[in-house]
């Protein structure tokens, strides 16, 4: 392994797979260091069964049609969902008539109306404080909310949520997430099982430490999560600025954790059951089910915030049982016997990310810009949470990591 670049890049996730293409794009010699044995970071896909992939983290390509990432996976010969299954509420079991289901679409678009007024005040408080918890909908608003940062509805700036980029196209993934990134991330000049441990920006070059040694270069983008630098898993010497341990300290890591159960049939449903089914049983049991993802026979699940955690705790049986519970209410006690796998995934074990993705504290939204700001025109941080319109994405993390190559080799003066 050389020992001088023009730049290293710390982290192989979605953020630092950009950086890299970035450099390689401007012709400067770089690396990247991963800790890990792999690339895609978050991006992690696993087989299921033999020739089923599941994704364990990022599994939506956000805000389809205008997600660069899209153009990507067409080039890499990676598949995607693009129509909108069929989708019903679920209600204690009862699948509800279509003005129930209006009056929840309803509720929706009330909360985000009251949501967007606030913003337009200049307020940036938690999206706790604007819900109307009177209404029956107000349980599973606030577990749906909790999938967009992973993180409960008191723990996140409302304002972050309109500042997000969003065109509600979310496209699943045929191969898998972590398949396009490490089809992505082919070619480029990456060191595995190497991890950083010191940063010393002190002098006219940069120094990182690693376990297999010390490497130098002109500049230093950092892509690892809000997790990891939080938990200073990397010395910096100096400390970096103040204001930018302020932002990391604004922007922690929420939990949110990926379920599969797959099925031994190729439908195990009656002909008009839909592809989606919202499920509360109006207090504290909410789940989405997507019932057969991108023709795969399993039904996807996502669990986000202190429930997440909790339930990372318990055996997994606990979460099977809690779904399970679920479909049979829907499907009958029968529904049981044809499940034949079940898995979940636990980011918030993971030494390497620390939790899901980052949930901006209320009052707290503009840290984000603050974070992706340059250091002394040789360190930048990026990543999702580095990301004001794309943060808790892939193609946020991506993106920020381009741009901040882009900062570091054009200097504002």
């Amino acid at each position: 392994m050389n020992s001088e670049f023009d730049l290293l890049i710390v982290g192989a996730g979605a953020g630092g797979i950009g950086a890299a293409h970035a450099a390689q794009k401007e012709g400067i010699s770089y690396c990247v260091l991963e800790a890990s044995h792999r690339v895609g970071g978050r991006g992690l896909t696993e087989a299921l069964a033999p020739g089923i992939p599941w994704d364990l983290g990022c599994h939506w390509l956000h805000s389809g049609s205008i997600n660069p990432l899209a153009a990507i996976a067409d080039q890499h010969g990676i598949h995607y969902e693009k129509s909108d299954s069929s989708r019903a509420f679920y209600m204690k079991g009862s699948r509800l008539p279509e003005a129930q289901q209006q009056s929840f679409s309803n509720y929706m678009a009330d909360q985000w109306q009251i949501v967007q007024q606030s913003a337009a005040s200049g307020e940036d408080r938690a999206l706790a404080e604007l819900i109307n918890y009177d209404s029956p909908w107000a349980p599973y608003y606030c577990y749906w909310q909790s999938l967009m940062t992973s993180d409960d509805v008191d723990q996140f700036s409302a304002l972050d949520l309109v500042n997000y980029q969003d065109t509600d196209e979310n496209w699943p993934i045929r191969e898998g997430y972590g398949e396009l990134l490490t089809r992505h991330a082919k070619g480029l000049t990456i060191e595995l099982n190497t991890r950083a441990e010191k940063i010393d920006w002190s002098g006219n070059s940069v120094r990182v430490t690693t376990n297999r040694g010390t490497l130098q270069s002109k500049r230093v983008v950092v892509t690892v999560s809000t997790g990891v630098l939080g938990a200073r898993d990397i010395e910096f010497t100096p400390e970096l600025p103040l204001p930018t341990q302020e932002a990391i300290t604004a922007l922690p890591l929420g939990c949110y954790n990926n379920f599969a159960m797959l099925y031994d049939e190729p439908w195990p449903f009656d002909s008009d059951t839909p592809g989606r089914i919202d499920y509360s049983n109006g207090d504290d049991v909410n789940f989405a089910f997507k019932l057969k993802c991108s023709g795969w026979p399993y039904i996807y699940c996502a669990v986000a915030g202190r429930q997440a955690r909790w339930l990372e705790r318990q055996p997994i049986a606990e979460s099977e049982h809690l779904m399970m519970s679920a479909l049979v209410d829907i499907f009958g006690t029968d529904f049981k016997k044809k499940i034949v796998r079940f898995k979940a995934s636990a980011w918030g074990d993971d030494p390497l990310v620390k939790g899901a993705y980052s949930a901006s504290r209320p009052g707290q939204s503009h840290q984000r810009s603050i974070l992706a700001q340059p250091i002394a025109e040789k360190l930048c941080l990026a990543g999702e949470a580095a990301s004001e319109q794309a943060f808790c994405t892939a193609h946020g993390a991506w993106q920020s990591g381009r741009d901040a190559v882009s900062k570091l080799l054009n200097p504002v003066s």
